[in-house]
């Protein structure tokens, strides 16, 4: 075809609209220019080459040759080409492009490796589509460069298009022009003018104008992190496999007086220095938020809200919107501090080494604004001196705060081995910050402290299994540990109580600047119904007192829990001191008159006709209590406890601790049991597979209403434990006669904890 203007013309319109996709990619408008320069460089490369007869394979090759020979100098910054080590830098900087792009947060710096991308779709979107429509007698084949171009800028790009209307309209209201003009120009070529063209032209203009603006309209800006981009699929950095300052908090504990110290303790050695943040504010060395039974550990993808919860590289800025006062902070590590984990302070907004760091040190680094922690890939080491700009985000936690919705199933479940310490401290709680209070409160009063560096304390280890947090800390008396088991302990119970939780590891800033081994400590930070994160300090829930000396291999019985009474009171007080009970004035009474001849007969028939009625009134409070609870989703876990207490009633076997789910398979497989005649197994229902179906599905929905955003309304609530009468009633019907009437009677289900 004849050379036409329009065509160039419009082939680098439809390539830089393309690209406009990434302008909430990259920084500044270097990329931007860089790209255009290409495309007006693979379009002049394509011209001169079909000018000379050559096809669009030597176009291809050209615009290979002429890529080759410019991503050594863009990478360098240098446009000399004084040896081949240039251009072998530029090849291998084309390889790491794609990673870097798909693996920082956003904006990434228009420089290095990561420029080679605009470059190169640039390049062969305007250098390609120029020679198609230069040579192709196709109307539409033109498109196809710009067009794939703006298919992998939207791949790569971030989750939220820049423009639905440049991007959608704007591209595909210039490509239906172009590809008009060029089939009208086609035809005029092949059956003379047609006088009509100009209408034409305009007709058609306005019809894909008008139809694309009215889908834009009808359509809007898609929900955020709801469309497909590629940089979610790429797998992020596994901070979760590295050991936290939490594992190791005993290095930064005192040692035992009079002993050697241990190898790696920096109790008094200096760690970092600060300049530039107030004195009292909160240095984050790691934030965690999973928990595997083992250990808290960091973790990726842990806020459902956002799409930047993961350990990406950072460039020298982040998009982080963050409310607070903005500070810019220099740190200067020493060689005592020997961690992955980098320091900072607050939601980072802009972040790069200076000084004696190593040239490489930032792509080393990686950073999840969810959390506000950062780790390098190797470590940070003596000279690795940086700056930041931040704001100070957070504040303590409130009593009369709302906690957020956003609790994270695992995390509640796991929890669920501490359950008799939390109903018994947490009784009477009107809100979950309310009940993460009470138990803060309970577990600092009954709590002691202790490292384990003296030798009889021993027997106190350091850990975070549900061993060591459960018999071994919360649930054994003694209680004792420090930071690592207190926070550990009490961010799981704040997570079981409702409210989202997780375990930070850092150091509140002396007045000094200077961050030392001993003032390292743990806390725990709460969400509230705002999305904001709030500290719950220390010092709210670890005791300071000393354990009491005991023998190296005596072994205390574990700490008592009272079961929680039918009706508890409105606003319980919670005592100053785990003291004894006082004296209780009727007993006192009776004791009294019992001395001046009380018939005891009397006394013992009572109590004898009277004990068989106390368990069933007492269960029928509870399953009032339960009905009635003020929280329509406490109304599902209380069908649930209803069902699963009166199979332990029946002799059936299940274990506490198990998910809904693994109750109702232990229920359906116990011996005796015929679940699903009731709630839809009908007469037949059996052992079989769908006599477990019908119970199975009552634990699945009891779990889908209880974790869902949205509370259930009570209608929804009062049909489930129709539901689970039925079910109930079904189960044990296989059972001996004589155990289905103790049933009535057994206290099995009030032993609970």
């Amino acid at each position: 075809m004849p050379f036409h203007a329009w065509d160039v013309l419009l082939v680098l319109t439809l390539t830089m609209i393309a690209l406009a996709g990434w302008s909430s990619t990259f920084s500044g408008n270097g990329w931007w220019i860089t790209g255009g320069v290409a495309a007006v460089l693979g379009s002049a490369v394509a011209t001169g080459v079909v000018a000379a007869r050559g096809g669009v394979e030597v176009v291809g090759l050209a615009l290979a040759f002429a890529y080759y020979f410019a991503c050594g100098p863009i990478v360098e910054r240098d446009l000399r080409l004084t040896d081949l080590s240039i251009l072998e830098s530029g090849v291998r900087a084309s390889a790491d492009a794609w990673p870097v792009l798909l693996g920082t947060h956003p904006p990434v710096d228009s420089s290095g490796a990561a420029l080679l991308a605009p470059v190169l779709l640039a390049l062969f979107s305007a250098g390609i589509g120029t020679a198609l429509a230069l040579r192709s007698t196709r109307a539409a084949v033109p498109l196809m460069p710009p067009t794939l171009v703006l298919a992998v800028v939207l791949l790569l790009a971030q989750p939220e298009p820049v423009s639905v209307l440049l991007q959608g309209v704007g591209f595909g209201v210039v490509a239906m022009m172009w590809m008009r003009l060029r089939g009208l120009r086609i035809d005029e070529a092949a059956h003379g003018r047609d006088p009509a063209r100009a209408w034409r032209m305009l007709g058609s203009v306005a019809l894909v104008l008008a139809a694309a603006l009215t889908a834009a309209a009808v359509a809007g800006d898609p929900t955020p992190g709801a469309r497909f981009v590629l940089s979610r699929e790429v797998p992020a950095y596994d901070a979760g496999r590295e050991a936290t300052p939490l594992d190791s908090f005993r290095d930064f504990t005192e040692p035992a007086p009079g002993q050697r110290t241990p190898e790696g303790n920096v109790h008094e050695r200096k760690l970092l220095t600060l300049r530039g943040a107030p004195a009292g504010v909160r240095v984050r060395f790691a934030a965690l938020e999973a928990y595997d039974g083992n250990r808290w550990q960091a973790a990726n993808d842990s806020d459902p809200t956002r799409d930047d919860d993961r350990f990406l590289r950072l460039s020298s800025t982040i998009d982080n919107p963050a409310d607070g006062r903005e500070i810019r902070v220099a740190v200067d590590p020493t060689g005592d501090y020997s961690s992955r984990w980098v320091p900072t302070i607050g939601a980072v907004q802009a972040f790069s080494f200076f000084g004696s760091a190593r040239e490489d040190a930032q792509t080393h680094l990686r950073y999840d604004p969810a959390t506000q922690t950062a780790i390098m890939d190797d470590r940070l080491e003596k000279n690795d001196t940086y700056t930041f700009t931040t704001a100070i985000t957070g504040g303590l936690l409130k009593r009369r705060m709302t906690a957020s919705s956003l609790v994270d199933p695992a995390l509640r479940e796991a929890g669920a081995f501490l359950d008799p310490a939390i109903e018994a401290w947490a009784l009477g709680a009107v809100s979950p910050i309310d009940g993460v209070f009470r138990v803060a409160e309970r577990l600092r009063r009954v709590g002691r402290y202790s490292d384990g560096a003296i030798f009889w304390q021993a027997s106190y280890p350091a850990g975070q299994s549900t061993t060591r947090l459960g018999d071994g800390f919360v649930l054994g008396e003694p209680t004792v540990g420090n930071d690592e088991q207190y926070a550990a302990a009490m961010a799981l119970m704040a997570n079981r109580l409702g409210a989202p939780a997780r375990v930070v590891v850092g150091a509140v800033l002396p007045s000094s600047g200077v961050v030392r081994g001993r003032d390292v400590q743990a806390w725990v930070e709460v969400r509230i119904a705002d999305g904001s994160w709030r500290t719950l300090p220390t010092e709210m829930f670890m005791g300071n007192r000393p354990p009491r000396r005991v023998g190296v291999d005596q072994v205390l019985p574990p700490r008592a829990f009272p079961d929680p009474p039918a009706t508890p009171p409105q606003q319980p007080e919670i005592e100053e001191e785990p003291a004894a009970e006082p004296p209780d004035p009727s007993s006192s009474a009776s004791s009294e008159e019992g001395s001046g001849g009380v018939p005891w007969g009397l006394v013992l028939l009572a109590l004898a006709l009277g004990a068989p009625i106390v368990v069933p009134v007492v269960k029928g409070v509870r399953r009032r209590r339960r009905l009635s609870s003020r929280r329509v989703t406490m109304r599902y876990a209380g069908a649930w406890l209803e069902l699963v207490d009166h199979a332990r009633d029946l002799g059936l076997p299940v274990a506490p601790g198990l998910t809904r789910p693994a109750q109702a398979r232990a229920v359906a497989a116990a011996p005796g049991a015929a679940p699903g005649g009731g709630a839809g197994g009908g007469a037949g229902g059996g052992a079989g597979g769908g006599a477990g179906g019908a119970i199975l599905g009552l634990a699945h929905e009891a779990d889908r209403r209880i974790y869902a955003l949205d509370s259930p309304e009570a209608a929804d609530a009062a049909a489930f434990w129709a539901l689970v009468r039925a079910e109930r009633s079904s189960i044990g019907v296989h059972a001996a006669p004589w155990r289905r009437a103790w049933a009535v009677f057994s206290p099995a289900s009030l032993r609970r904890g």
